[in-house]
């Protein structure tokens, strides 16, 4: 029997970003019956509970991420991940930088939804080799700190507008992601 795909998606504190990504990705890979699991994790922060429009946004979907508190990222998260999802470009480098192997998996969410636009389907076959696709020349993690690959941003202490845009942004990628993964 294959494993699950497991998946880590990233942030800074892992109270926002990371875990509307995770909440909803597990979302759309089990409506599409991917076999996956999803953690979260940040780059900062232990044990905090999720923001309260995090909670909320994703409760209206059903997801109760109440009993979420935030973990730091650490070796064994990384090592066992098959692909990690950040919110931003510095993640991608902060992981690259600890742990270079990790980098051929390592992608912002928007990065890896628009380059999966142009590789097939990952159809069940091996991840590895789905991510060797999409990888394909791709910048060096140094090169990140100079060009644009698609970022999520933060909506911590910003309007309801804010984090509906952003929580829709998430959605809308992590349901693109959930199609290529399929």
């Amino acid at each position: 029997m294959t494993p699950p795909l497991r998946v880590l998606c990233v942030c800074t504190h892992n109270r926002t970003r990371s875990v509307m990504t995770g909440g909803l990705l597990k979302r759309h890979l089990t409506r599409m019956r991917v076999d996956a699991v999803v953690d979260t994790a940040g780059t900062m922060s232990v044990g905090e509970q999720p923001m309260d429009p995090a909670v909320r946004l994703l409760a209206k979907r059903g997801i109760d991420v109440s009993g979420h508190r935030s973990q730091l990222l650490d070796h064994q998260l990384v090592e066992d991940a098959d692909l990690i999802i950040t919110a931003e470009r510095d993640h991608v480098v902060w992981i690259a930088g600890r742990w270079p192997a990790a980098f051929a998996s390592t992608f912002t969410l928007p990065e890896v939804v628009a380059r999966a636009e142009h590789v097939e389907p990952r159809n069940g076959g091996p991840v590895g080799e789905w991510l060797a696709r999409l990888g394909a020349g791709r910048a060096t993690a140094l090169d990140y700190l100079d060009i644009d690959v698609g970022e999520i941003a933060d909506p911590t202490g910003q309007s309801p507008t804010v984090w509906g845009r952003a929580f829709a942004q998430i959605d809308e990628l992590t349901r693109q992601l959930a199609v290529a993964l399929t």
